[in-house]
């Protein structure tokens, strides 16, 4: 091996491990009752946690249905995601 490319090799190990050391290894476990906040969040032990990938309507927020009436689409969420709990 080329006396560069093993500097480089080496150069990219160093970068590599302190990366890896930066970060977390594993997020710890959270053991309780789900509480649902709105459609996307639910609270464990007064740790709130949002649900990747979801995006809902806030608690209190209003929305305007087909019939252009507004209704309250953010209860309906939450109400939707504690059916699943």
């Amino acid at each position: 091996m080329p006396a560069n490319l093993g500097l480089m090799a080496t150069g990219l190990f160093v970068v590599l491990a302190t990366l890896a050391a930066a970060c977390p290894t594993a997020a710890h476990d959270i053991v309780g009752r789900a509480s649902v906040i709105d459609g996307d969040t639910i609270e464990i032990h007064g740790t709130r946690i949002r649900l990747w990938g979801i995006d809902a309507p806030e608690h209190d927020q209003l929305c305007r249905g087909d019939d252009s009436e507004l209704y309250r689409c953010g209860q309906k969420a939450a109400a939707a995601l504690a059916g699943l709990f």
